[in-house]
């Protein structure tokens, strides 16, 4: 059985071979030749097959963990990033609403200067 024969084809050729019964090696061979040739080869070939799909789904799942990881990377990066930018924005904002208490209080003051030139202005006159 050196004829890249695995244990269990060896199993499933001699499974029907009655050991109680002390066969003779005729009787051994005759079993095991019912099962070499094409159905062994065609075996072998469907477990070779079985195995490279095994391999590939493998290589699959891989490639997509990696992916799914880097994925999940690029979501904690970008999610630090915003906010990073919320709070930015936020300080914007305040900063926007206090240069527009400054300008509101540079167009008052302007105002009231203008009026009080205008008072002295019509007083002049």
């Amino acid at each position: 059985m050196r004829e890249g024969w695995t244990k269990a084809d060896a199993l499933r050729a001699l499974e029907r071979v009655d050991f109680n019964q002390n066969p003779d090696e005729l009787t051994i061979r005759r079993a095991i030749s019912l099962f070499a040739g094409p159905e062994l080869i065609n075996r072998q070939r469907l477990q070779a097959a079985q195995k490279g799909m095994a391999t590939k789904r493998t290589k699959e799942i891989e490639v997509k963990e990696q992916v799914a990881t880097q994925l999940r990377s690029q979501v904690d990066v970008m999610a630090s990033e915003k906010d990073e930018l919320t709070e930015a924005n936020d300080v914007l904002k305040k900063d926007n609403k206090a240069l527009k208490n400054l300008i509101d209080q540079i167009k008052l003051k302007i105002a009231i200067d203008v009026k009080n030139l205008m008072e002295g202005f019509s007083e002049v006159v």
